[in-house]
């Protein structure tokens, strides 16, 4: 019988995994899928960035940077074993474009507070830094069917560059590097393993069963299932008792090709256009990545089941992201067609994830990672075990809050900001947290 029982193969549920097994807990995790990291995890832009508007997510954004810095380490090798791949983050800065009135503050006072460096820059520094882009204002964003899309544009932009941001470049071979690793230690995988149902010891969970009708007993099991997760957490009746609970959202990622003197290498550099309302970072190969930052004017597509929903991009999104893009970055060709794919979020109305026990005891939660949590994914793992191995040693969480030590920053990371049952925090109530 396992010690802990992890519900996701993800990012996520890899790097529970690593941690709980390293921690001496044997650790088994199933996933419904054939593939470690092929859900939602391979579809995330794998964006590591720092700018939250919450103290916490600051924290935990920096401390996982330097992880992924740091991933050799990280994972436990001296080396890059026999030569086997392995995830690499690439430093290539963000700049983040400001819309009018926005509180620049409530982010930089938490960068400043963490020790993240940062620069202030206006429309001049901008067009210096990067003459590609139009430092004009093209506020609100809009839809390209709006009679007012194409309007010139008003002002100029302003924002703040984060010269330290990056991003992964494989995101499904980095949850891969942490399976493997935590199957080095003794960790156990079980692909194409549907979980049907929770199985409870009075008021404690003792297990799990299968489509195959077995059972898998363990005194812990650990939900990782991102935007599944609410269907394991009514099968474990858990979801009527959080005050904060989460559901999957659509989201598409679109391919461009990136213009001269915007890619990888190239002066391109990752962009948070909150003034267009898009994202989009340089992709080695000559690629631009394009996504959507929850603008007023594009609806969310709220889905009940993931597994009925098409992973092909739609040309009215495409629409939006690319040509907003495109006013941002004038020498862009447009291509003819869609090129992409579509995943999802599992979202909670904060856009702040979810770590924490529950009522069932034995049953805890690592969900809600709102399509901004990746870049905190080998902090994850330890935040887990961290929390697992206090709560089961008796310690009561709810009353009295763990809190992790991020060894590479020196800060402590207070895991009431991602309680259950915490007050919604105050965010921007888009995927930039």
């Amino acid at each position: 019988m396992p010690d802990v029982v992890v519900v996701g193969a993800g990012v996520m549920g890899a790097s529970i995994a690593l941690e709980t097994q390293r921690a001496g807990l044997s650790t088994l995790v199933v996933d419904k899928g054939d593939a470690v990291g092929g859900g939602s995890t391979s579809a995330s832009s794998a964006v590591v960035r720092f700018s939250y508007s919450t103290l916490a997510g600051v924290t935990a954004a920096w401390e996982s940077r330097h992880r992924w810095e740091r991933w050799t380490d990280h994972l436990g090798l001296a080396t890059s074993r026999d030569g086997a791949p392995q995830a690499r983050f690439h430093r290539v800065g963000m700049l983040f474009i400001e819309p009018p009135g926005f509180d620049r503050w409530a982010f930089l006072d938490n960068l400043e507070i963490v020790g993240v460096p940062f620069e202030v820059v206006d429309a001049d520094d901008i067009a210096g830094l990067y003459p590609a882009l139009d430092a004009s204002r093209f506020w609100p964003p809009r839809l390209p069917d709006d009679e007012r899309f194409f309007d010139d544009p008003d002002g100029r932009v302003c924002g703040w560059l984060s010269p330290e941001a990056g991003f992964i470049d494989d995101p499904q071979l980095a949850a891969l590097n942490l399976m493997d690793a935590a199957r080095r230690h003794g960790a156990e995988l079980r692909l194409r393993t549907t979980v049907v149902g929770v199985e409870r010891n009075g008021g404690r969970v003792a297990g799990i069963r299968t489509a195959d009708g077995s059972t898998i007993d363990s005194p812990v099991v650990v939900n990782a299932a991102g935007p599944w997760s609410p269907r394991l957490n009514r099968l474990a009746g858990v979801e009527a008792d959080m005050a904060i609970t989460n559901r999957p959202l659509r989201q598409e990622v679109h391919a461009v090709g990136a213009p001269t003197g915007f890619g990888y290498g190239d002066g391109g550099t990752m962009v948070a256009d909150l003034d267009l309302g898009y994202y989009t970072l340089p992709q080695p190969g000559g690629s631009l990545l394009v996504g959507g930052i929850e603008a007023d004017c594009d609806p969310l597509v709220w889905i009940g089941d993931p597994d009925a929903d098409e992973p092909t991009p739609t040309v009215s999104v495409w629409e939006a992201q690319v040509w907003r893009l495109a006013r941002r970055l004038p020498s862009l060709e447009i291509p003819l067609r869609p090129v992409g794919l579509a995943g999802h979020y599992d979202v909670t109305p904060d856009w702040v994830p979810i770590y924490d026990r529950t009522s069932l005891d034995g049953f805890y939660l690592a969900i809600g990672t709102s399509g901004n949590q990746f870049k905190n994914a080998p902090l994850v793992g330890q935040i887990m075990c961290d929390l697992i191995t206090a709560c089961e040693g008796g310690h009561d969480h709810d009353a009295d809050p763990v809190r992790v030590d991020c060894h590479h920053t020196g800060r402590t990371l207070d895991l009431s900001a991602f309680s259950r049952n915490r007050t919604p925090a105050t965010t921007t109530g888009t995927v930039l947290g």
